[in-house]
């Protein structure tokens, strides 16, 4: 569900300690407000130059889930998902 992507992208990026030396926002609607903003100007270009909306999944190959997964967990199910692809 997308909804439920961006509110997880949104609290990501609140916490992210990395972020806040160049972003600044006071409470996570600050962060979604300017996130928001940012994704419908890329959504435009994306529009623009490729005509693709990027909520739009059917644009994709491969999309994971990786909200409850650690970077390792994400990385086998990139390759199990590739090697099945190969095998088809």
């Amino acid at each position: 569900d997308y909804k439920v992507y961006k509110n997880t992208l949104m609290k990501r990026a609140f916490n992210d300690l990395n972020r806040k030396s160049s972003e600044s926002f006071a409470t996570v609607e600050e962060q979604k407000a300017d996130m928001q903003k940012r994704f419908e100007m890329e959504n435009e270009r994306y529009w623009n130059l490729y005509h693709v909306r990027k909520e739009d999944m059917s644009n994709y190959d491969l999309v994971v889930d990786t909200t409850n997964l650690t970077p390792e967990e994400v990385a086998e199910e990139i390759k199990n998902k590739y090697k099945k692809w190969l095998e088809e």
